[in-house]
């Protein structure tokens, strides 16, 4: 690890970003790349590169319900099949891994193995709830449905299922994810002969065996062979009791870190190509597939080669910031000004770390010092991977909350946060704070941020 006490705090720093482009509300991801740029924060092996990051909201399927009543042949199909799995759910939650293996069905031996590597995971998370809810049934002409058919025979049939689990230490609303199950009638009961996560993301549990590492802070699931740096829990469980200082005490106070085993198992956990994680240091993601009463499951994933080209103060200002994203809800509606919610963020990621405001609006300076200065606040498009001038859109916002800071002091910036978080209109909702809270307008903090920049290039 880089010794940061000789390291000069002038020098350029890496950057940690999150974009996020407008797709839907229900799943945020957040994506904290390792890029060109400065050497501040790198250890010293790597070539120079800097931290940024994208998030964005893609869309989520609907947990089904469904669509006709039942017939009564079916009803009691679907009450023997929930049967089954309520001792499912009894087992994973009471430790019971022979319970759980009885639901299996034992023809196939590589499902069958699968399924003891998950109820083995399941009960080494600690769960206080995991309950399963049966929804639609596959039509026998669906692809899966049909497969399963051809496999075991037309009895077999193939259902959406819901999971509502919550983590124990955690507050939050119980987290709901989809799963695809096909049963078989045997000896008088059901048995799962397939059984597959169809959510967003891949659950860790059903991807590789799993150990843990938990503080009262941190709850880190560790696939596989991954070894993580050793600071990573304390380094983590740090910037949760900072950002908890920071935003106060609404919200779990605790964050769940996934460690996989390689770039290439993240890709298998976020159903993408690896290979584009290649500069990838950290991911945040936040699923919400269940109603309106569901919470976010909120997760920082680590890509063991992108975390470690980054040194301790790196590290530092991107947990920093991923976490306290996670504190204020990560997937808050699109139309809300994401200039303020990454503003937020990287004041924060930033503050106390020593790093000048030179180095973290380097792009945005250089451009005013050649009169470009921007005219406005970034707005979400400003913030997609694709956009070349990504840095100002982030430097910019940072600047803005900086600003406000400045003028009116910490408290005020969160206020007016915590204030606009809360309007009921998003696209007005900042202009709205920034009157109610700091009595000017957008227009007229748009008017002195502008200044300022020109200022101080």
């Amino acid at each position: 690890m880089e010794n940061m006490s000789q390291v000069d705090p002038q020098e350029p720093t890496r950057k940690h970003r999150r974009i996020r482009a407008g797709f839907g509300v229900a799943t945020a991801i957040v994506i904290l790349l390792v890029a060109t740029a400065p050497s501040l924060l790198l250890q010293s092996d790597p070539p120079p590169v800097a931290v940024q990051g994208q998030a964005f909201v893609v869309p989520t399927s609907p947990v089904a319900t469904l669509t006709q009543s039942p017939t009564s042949q079916e009803a009691v199909e679907r009450q023997a099949i929930a049967a089954v799995l309520a001792d499912r759910s009894s087992a994973v939650v009471g430790s019971q891994s022979p319970t759980f293996m009885d639901t299996v069905g034992q023809r196939d031996a590589a499902f069958a193995s699968a399924q003891l590597r998950l109820v083995t995971n399941l009960i080494t998370v600690p769960f206080n709830q995991w309950d399963y809810t049966l929804l639609n049934k596959l039509d026998p002409t669906d692809s899966t449905a049909s497969s399963i058919q051809d496999k075991y025979g037309s009895s077999a049939v193939t259902y959406q299922v819901g999971v509502r689990y919550r983590l124990e230490g955690f507050d939050s609303p119980p987290v709901v994810v989809l799963r695809t199950m096909s049963f078989v009638p045997e000896s008088g009961t059901w048995k799962v002969v397939a059984d597959t996560d169809t959510g967003r993301f891949r659950q860790p549990w059903d991807v590789d065996v799993i150990s843990l590492v938990r503080s009262s802070d941190v709850l880190m699931l560790v696939l596989g062979n991954a070894k993580p740096s050793s600071s990573l829990k304390e380094q983590a469980g740090q910037a949760v009791r900072d950002v908890t200082t920071f935003w106060g005490t609404d919200w779990d106070k605790q964050v769940l870190v996934v460690v996989p085993r390689s770039q290439k198992q993240l890709g298998t956990l976020l159903r993408k190509d690896g290979s584009s994680y290649s500069a990838l240091a950290a991911v945040a993601t936040a699923e919400r597939n269940g109603g309106s009463g569901d919470a976010p499951a909120n997760v920082v994933w680590v890509n063991p080669a992108g975390f470690a080209k980054i040194n301790a103060l790196g590290r530092t200002i991107v947990l920093r910031h991923e976490i306290l994203h996670v504190a204020t809800g990560a997937a808050v509606p699109n139309e809300f000004p994401l200039w303020l919610e990454e503003g937020v963020a990287e004041y924060f990621g930033y503050r106390d770390s020593g790093v000048k405001q030179q180095v973290i609006a380097s792009s945005l300076l250089a451009d005013a010092k050649n009169g470009r200065v921007p005219s406005r606040f970034a707005k979400t498009a400003d913030f997609v991977p694709t956009n070349p001038r990504l840095s100002q859109a982030y430097e910019g916002s940072w600047w803005a909350a900086r600003l406000i800071v400045e003028r009116y002091g910490e408290a005020a910036l969160l206020r007016v946060y915590r204030t606009a978080l809360g309007q009921s209109n998003k696209k007005t909702a900042v202009d709205v704070a920034l009157r109610q809270e700091l009595g000017i307008s957008t227009a007229e903090l748009t008017a002195v941020w502008r200044a300022s920049i020109k200022d101080a290039a």
